[in-house]
């Protein structure tokens, strides 16, 4: 398991579930982007409540996009 997110791509089944979330290809890798661009978030163990960065991205797609969507 890689806890550190600039050595970390989102599995295809994380994928998978965000793409169920009605979340297009392009969201999803704007969302990585920014992600991998937070140099507050470099290791899973500082997010509280996630031990894995696939939980975590899945979260903040479906998060994101409903905001988006307000």
């Amino acid at each position: 398991m890689c806890t550190l997110i600039s050595e970390w791509s989102p599995s295809e089944s994380a994928l998978d579930l965000i793409r169920l979330n009605g979340i297009e290809d392009r969201q999803i890798e704007e969302s990585l982007t920014y992600l991998k661009s937070q140099s507050s978030l470099s290791d899973i163990s500082d997010i509280d409540g996630y031990d894995n960065w696939n939980a975590f991205f899945i979260m903040f797609c479906i998060k994101a996009n409903k905001n988006h969507l307000k």
